[in-house]
């Protein structure tokens, strides 16, 4: 495979992402970084992942601040800095073929359990706060820390459009922590920041989109297909970790 179709294929994995952020305030970084892995390398789709998805919800952000609940904001950015920069550190320490078969067992668990337990039963309160810590941990490691994020959120937030603000703010504080600590750590060389740019107008094209069929689709349905996808994505990791 070429460079130039893995940069069209990363795009294109961007471009349906980002989609998936616009429309439901999360789940970006878990579809966008295991195939993005896998076309330009794990340290390239980290810096740029990020950096496009800090783009996006920084829009969101933007668009729908009259609905950001600023008060769980606070507590959701307390839970989950700490686990955001010991992830980060993590993610400089251990071996990259290490790192890669744990998030992908770690994605197909979540996808798993979120395919086939949707509504499983209310989660005691102390563990929807670990859960806020994990999912630091996950979004300072691999910019995933969506699913764990949502095990608190649809409690607390319950309303979709308080929720989506909410938590596009959330990853929009984040996002910018980590991408001025990974540019500090000079991760965005050319490539990178070439991956960026060149996604940008699909991204954009994206957000757009999101905005006109969120409340148009049948998001029991859209999930469905989301996480099917980010087990396939998770089994694909695995796959390339065995080199079965």
């Amino acid at each position: 495979m070429t460079q130039m179709i893995r940069e069209i294929l990363f795009v294109l994995v961007q471009l349906f992402a980002n989609f998936v952020q616009a429309v439901t305030g999360f789940g970006g970084g878990p579809i966008a970084m295991p195939p993005s892995m896998a076309l330009v390398g794990l340290h390239d789709a980290k810096a740029a992942v990020t950096c496009i998805l800090w783009l996006t919800c920084l829009v969101i952000s933007i668009r729908e601040i009259r609905n950001i609940d600023f008060k769980q904001l606070g507590i959701i950015l307390a839970g989950m800095l700490p686990g955001v920069v010991f992830g980060m550190w993590l993610f400089a320490t251990l071996p990259l073929r290490v790192l890669m078969l744990v998030y992908g067992i770690i994605v197909v668990l979540i996808g798993g359990w979120k395919l086939f337990f949707p509504k499983s039963a209310e989660i005691p309160k102390p563990l929807r706060i670990a859960a806020l810590v994990l999912a630091g941990l996950m979004q300072g490691m691999f910019t995933s820390g969506g699913p764990f994020l949502v095990i608190y959120s649809v409690s607390a937030i319950p309303d979709k459009n308080r929720f989506r603000a909410t938590i596009s703010s959330v990853w929009t504080t984040i996002n910018t922590y980590m991408v001025l600590r990974m540019f500090s750590q000079g991760m965005y060389n050319e490539r990178a920041s070439y991956l960026v740019l060149f996604s940008i107008l699909p991204v954009a094209l994206s957000i757009y989109i999101g905005k006109k069929v969120s409340d148009r689709l049948d998001h029991e349905l859209f999930l469905k297909v989301v996480y099917a996808l980010l087990i396939v994505s998770g089994l694909l990791l695995i796959y390339n970790y065995f080199g079965i």
